[in-house]
């Protein structure tokens, strides 16, 4: 008995341990305080002045309101990534706008990755590899702003440098 005793001890301590080398290889767990986007800023600076910021379809306009918005969120379950967008108004239909982008951005390596122009369409989206991982761009149309054409473009990137669907 004192033996089966031992060999049931000696598994369960091997067990336990087995269990915090798992946990430890794992890495840090959400909400451990450990800042993943650490080292990140001027990786976060290239995002924001990412070249297609700088591709403005004829009559748009940047929303002065809406200053630029630029983050790295690193509290996410999926993992830390980094934030880039602006407002912007545009006077065309939203398939016209669309159809520039994806015109416009094809140059600069974009694929558009999102549903096709249309009317009801409200997101789309564009994805790149760059240096060092890969590249989202978002156009999303406001709800409700539908008469004066406002819509959203924004980039993600994975800090990891891991694909960000659409």
């Amino acid at each position: 008995m004192r033996m089966a005793t031992r060999l049931a001890m000696a598994v369960a301590v091997l067990a336990l341990a087995a269990g915090v080398l798992l946990v430890a290889a794992s890495g840090p767990l959400p909400g451990d305080g450990v800042d993943r986007c650490a080292g990140q800023d001027a990786r976060l600076a290239a995002l924001d002045e990412l070249d297609a910021f700088a591709v403005l379809p004829p009559g748009s306009r940047q929303v002065e309101e809406s200053a630029t918005a630029a983050e790295c969120v690193g509290d996410d379950s999926a993992g830390p990534w980094l934030y880039s967008s602006r407002v912007r108004t545009y006077g065309g239909n939203r398939e016209d706008l669309i159809r520039f982008y994806e015109g416009e951005l094809s140059g600069l390596g974009w694929r558009r990755g999102g549903p096709k122009p249309g009317p009801s369409v409200v997101r789309t989206c564009f994805t790149r590899k760059a240096e060092p991982g890969w590249e989202t761009l978002t156009i999303t149309f406001v709800q409700g702003a539908e008469a004066d054409g406002t819509f959203r473009i924004s980039a993600e990137a994975a800090v990891d440098g891991s694909r960000i669907g659409c």
